[in-house]
C-alpha cells in the first residue's frame, strides 16, 4: 500500500484518489509529507507546556478551497485537506490537539511543498494561493508549530512570505521575529537554518520588519553564525543546499540593502565574515550574495582592502543580473534585479571598479535593465541609471555607454516618462555627465533658475557652497558667517527652483567662487562630483574646506584639490574663529556691492598675503598633507620628526636668502638627497611665502 495514503501515526485515513492527491503533480526532488520523516524538535520553543488533548474542542470545518494551476492543463493541486488538518490541530481559542501533532506537521510540509512548487515553477496565481492559505487561518497553527521547534513550520512560513509584504507584516505582528531572536542561539543547526530562511524572506520583502529585527538584537547573533567556525554543517532546505553560515549571511545581505541599517551592521562586525564568504566559499551564489552585501556596506569606499573583487566574481555578478533580467533561475535562486543593480551602483563609485565592470560587459547588461521590465521596476531603473552615471565619469566607460545601441535614447525616455523624481534626477545626472551636446543644452535651457532677489543681488556673483547633506548643519554655520562678512551665498536648501541638477548648473555658472566642502561622503556622491567637476570645467575659483577631521581625499577629489590651500572647518565649535583665513582667501569674490572687476583686482593684490598668512597657521598634519600634494610624500616622516608646522615651514623658506645653505640643510637635516626634490620643495615654498 502506498505510504502516502496512510497517516504517519499508522491510523488508516480515507484514501484520496491518485489524480486528486494534493502532491500528485509535484516534481521529484520536493519533500513530500507522505514520504518524509517528520522533523522531531530537540526542545519546545513554547513558553509553557503543551495543551492537553482532553478538553480539545474541534474547530469548525472551514470551507477553504485553495487551487493553483499545475504544469499539466486542467489539473489542480488541492491543499484544502491539509489546511483542515491544521485547523483541527489548533482550535479557535488557541488550544492545541496534541494527538494531531504529527498530522499537523505533515500537513505543514505539504502546504510548504505546494506553494514552493508554484513559486519555483512560476505558475499563475501564486499571490492568490498564498493569500488563500493565510485567509484559511493557517498562520496561527503554523506559528504554534514554529514555537514548538519544528523546522517545517518556519519553512512553510518562509514560502508564504515570498514576495508577499502583507504576510511578512502579519508574521512580525504575531511575534515571529522575537521568537527567533529568543531561541536562535539555543536551537539545532537544522532549526537555525530554517529560522534564518524565514528571516531572509521577512528582510527581503518587508522593510517594516527591519526595525523589529534591529530592536530584537538579531544582527550580532547573525554575525556570529556567519563566522567560519560554525559553518561546516550543511543542511537541505527547500531545493537548495546551504550552510548555516550562508543562510545567516543572506539575512544580513537583505538588511544591507536598507541604508538605515548600515551603521548597526558595520558596528556589529558584519563586513569581515561577509568578506570571508565572498573570498572563500565554493558556492557561487553565496559569494555573490556576500559581495552584494559588502558592496552595499563599504563598496563605495576608495581603496577599501576588504573589497578586492576579482574579475571572475564581477563576471558572476553580471551573469546573475543577466539571468534575472530574463526571469530565469541562476544557481538555484531567482535573483532580484534591483538589488543586484544596487550592489553594482555602489561598486561603481570606486574608480578601479569602473574599469572592471565595463571590461566584463557591465554596460550591456545595465542597458538590458534600463530597457526592460522588472519586479519593482522604478527602483531597478534608478539603481541601473545610478551605476551608469558612476561609469560615465570614466572616459572609456563613457564611450561604451554612448556607443551602446539604444541606451542613451532609453535614458532620455526614462527622464521624460518616469513618475519618480529620484529616477528623473539620476537620469539627468547620467546624461549630463555623458556630456552630449543635445542633452547638456536641453538641461541648461529647461533648467531651474535662482529665486528672484533684489536687483543688487542679481548683479552680484555669489559664493556657492558645494556640500554633501551629511554635514549640512556645519555648512550652514559657514554660510551664516560669510553673510555676516558681506558675502552673497548660495546653498541648495534656500535658493533652488526646479530640479537639483539644473539649479546646480546655474548656481555654478553664476558663482564668483565655489567652496568645496570636503568629506568622505562628498567624494562618494555622484551629485557632488558632478558639481565639483562642472565648477572646475567652468574655471571657477575653487576653495576646499575640510569638513571631516583627519580625512585625506584621494582619487578624483584628491586630484581636484591638488596643491590648493584648504581650510579645516571639521569642528563646528571653531568655525567662527577660523573664518578669517577663509575670508582672506575669498577676497571680494561674491561680496555684495563689489563689481566683478573690483573683486578680481583686490583678490590679485591680496593673494600672496592670504597664502602666507594661511600657511603659517598650519599644524604638523597640514604640513604633511601639503608635502603629499606637492609630490614630496617620501619626506613626511622626516618633517614630522623635526616638528615642522606652518611657522617652522615659514622659517625654512626664509633660509632661502642663502640658497647654498638651504640646499645643504635640506640634504643633511631632512635627508633630501635628490636635487630635483630639493628644487621642487624650494619652488613650492616660494609659492606659499614668496
Amino acid at each position: 500500500m502506498p505510504v502516502g495514503h496512510q497517516s504517519l501515526s499508522g491510523t488508516r485515513r480515507s484514501v484520496v484518489p491518485k489524480d486528486r492527491h494534493p502532491l500528485a503533480s509535484l516534481p521529484r526532488g520536493y519533500r513530500h509529507c507522505t514520504g518524509r520523516q517528520v522533523h522531531q524538535p530537540q526542545a519546545s520553543l513554547s513558553s509553557g507546556p503543551p495543551a492537553p488533548a482532553s478538553g480539545f474542542a474541534a474547530s469548525p470545518q472551514r470551507s477553504v478551497r485553495v487551487r493553483v494551476i499545475a504544469d499539466a492543463p486542467n489539473v489542480s493541486i488541492n491543499v484544502e485537506q491539509h489546511l483542515l488538518t491544521l485547523a483541527r490541530f489548533l482550535g479557535p481559542d488557541g488550544t492545541e490537539n496534541v494527538e494531531l501533532l504529527q498530522q499537523a506537521v505533515a500537513a505543514t510540509d505539504a502546504v510548504r511543498a505546494t506553494v514552493a512548487h508554484a513559486v519555483n515553477s512560476k505558475l499563475p496565481g501564486v499571490k492568490s494561493l498564498q493569500t488563500n492559505v493565510v485567509n484559511s487561518g493557517a498562520l496561527a497553527p503554523l506559528t504554534a508549530l514554529a514555537r514548538r521547534g519544528y523546522a517545517e513550520a518556519f519553512e512553510a512560513l518562509q514560502i508564504l512570505s515570498y514576495r508577499n509584504t502583507v504576510v511578512c507584516q502579519q508574521l512580525v505582528e504575531k511575534g515571529v521575529v522575537d521568537l527567533i531572536a529568543n531561541t536562535l542561539n539555543d536551537s539545532s543547526v537544522d532549526l537555525q537554518c530554517s529560522m534564518c530562511f524565514l528571516l531572509t524572506a521577512l528582510a527581503a520583502f518587508a522593510d517594516s520588519s527591519h526595525a523589529p529585527m534591529m530592536r530584537a538584537g538579531l544582527v550580532p547573533k547573525l554575525v556570529m553564525l556567519c563566522r567560519t567556525e560554525v559553518s561546516q554543517m550543511s543542511v537541505e532546505t527547500g531545493s537548495r543546499a546551504a550552510t548555516l553560515q550562508t543562510r545567516a549571511a543572506a539575512v544580513l545581505r537583505n538588511l544591507a540593502h536598507n541604508q538605515r541599517n548600515h551603521a548597526v551592521l558595520i558596528q556589529a562586525g558584519a563586513v569581515d565574515p561577509l568578506v570571508d564568504i565572498m573570498r572563500s566559499s565554493t558556492d557561487p551564489a553565496s559569494r555573490i550574495n556576500a559581495a552584494v552585501a559588502v558592496a552595499c556596506l563599504v563598496g563605495h569606499e576608495e581603496g577599501n582592502p576588504r573589497l578586492q573583487l576579482d574579475e571572475d566574481l564581477v563576471g558572476e555578478m553580471l551573469g546573475v543580473l543577466d539571468s534575472a533580467c530574463q526571469g530565469g533561475m541562476k544557481y538555484g535562486i531567482f535573483w532580484t534585479v534591483w538589488k543586484l543593480c544596487q550592489g553594482l551602483a555602489s561598486l561603481s563609485v570606486n574608480d578601479k571598479n569602473k574599469e572592471m565592470i565595463t571590461s566584463k560587459g557591465g554596460v550591456d547588461i545595465l542597458a538590458e535593465v534600463v530597457m526592460g521590465k522588472h519586479h519593482n521596476q522604478e527602483t531597478a531603473h534608478r539603481f541601473a541609471l545610478s551605476a551608469l552615471w558612476n561609469l560615465a565619469f570614466n572616459e572609456r566607460s563613457k564611450a561604451v555607454i554612448i556607443n551602446t545601441p539604444g541606451l542613451v535614447d532609453s535614458i532620455r525616455t526614462l527622464l521624460s516618462s518616469s513618475e519618480s523624481p529620484k529616477t528623473r534626477e539620476v537620469a539627468k545626472g547620467a546624461l549630463w555627465t555623458l556630456g552630449l551636446e543635445q542633452d547638456v543644452r536641453s538641461l541648461q535651457e529647461g533648467g531651474g533658475r535662482l529665486v528672484a532677489g533684489t536687483d543688487e543681488e542679481n548683479q552680484t556673483q555669489h559664493v556657492m557652497l558645494s556640500y554633501e547633506w551629511g554635514c549640512q548643519q556645519s555648512v550652514m554655520l559657514i554660510k551664516s558667517e560669510l553673510q555676516k562678512a558681506g558675502y552673497q551665498t548660495w546653498m541648495d536648501i534656500d535658493k533652488m527652483s526646479g530640479s537639483t541638477l539644473e539649479a546646480m548648473a546655474k548656481a555654478v555658472e553664476d558663482s564668483a567662487a565655489v567652496l568645496v566642502c570636503v568629506s568622505k561622503r562628498y567624494k562618494e556622491s555622484q551629485a557632488c562630483r558632478t558639481e565639483a567637476e562642472y565648477a572646475f570645467q567652468q574655471r571657477k575659483k575653487i576653495v576646499p574646506v575640510l569638513m571631516e577631521a583627519d580625512y585625506k581625499p584621494t582619487g578624483w577629489l584628491g586630484a581636484l584639490m591638488g596643491t590648493r590651500l584648504y581650510f579645516n572647518m571639521s569642528d563646528p565649535r571653531h568655525i567662527a574663529s577660523k573664518m578669517g583665513g577663509l575670508i582672506k582667501e575669498l577676497g571680494d569674490a561674491g561680496r555684495v556691492n563689489v563689481t566683478v572687476k573690483e573683486a578680481a583686482q583686490r583678490s590679485a593684490s591680496m593673494s600672496v598675503a592670504t597664502a602666507s598668512d594661511r600657511a603659517e597657521g598650519w599644524n604638523v598634519y597640514e604640513v604633511e598633507e601639503w608635502l603629499k600634494r606637492i609630490k614630496c610624500s617620501d619626506y613626511v616622516g622626516t618633517f614630522r620628526e623635526h616638528n615642522m608646522d606652518g611657522v617652522a615651514l615659514s622659517g625654512l623658506y626664509r633660509m632661502g636668502s642663502d640658497m647654498r645653505f638651504l640646499h645643504e640643510t635640506l640634504r643633511t637635516e631632512f635627508g633630501i638627497a635628490v636635487m630635483g626634490h630639493r628644487l621642487r620643495l624650494i619652488e613650492e615654498l616660494n609659492k606659499l611665502f614668496g
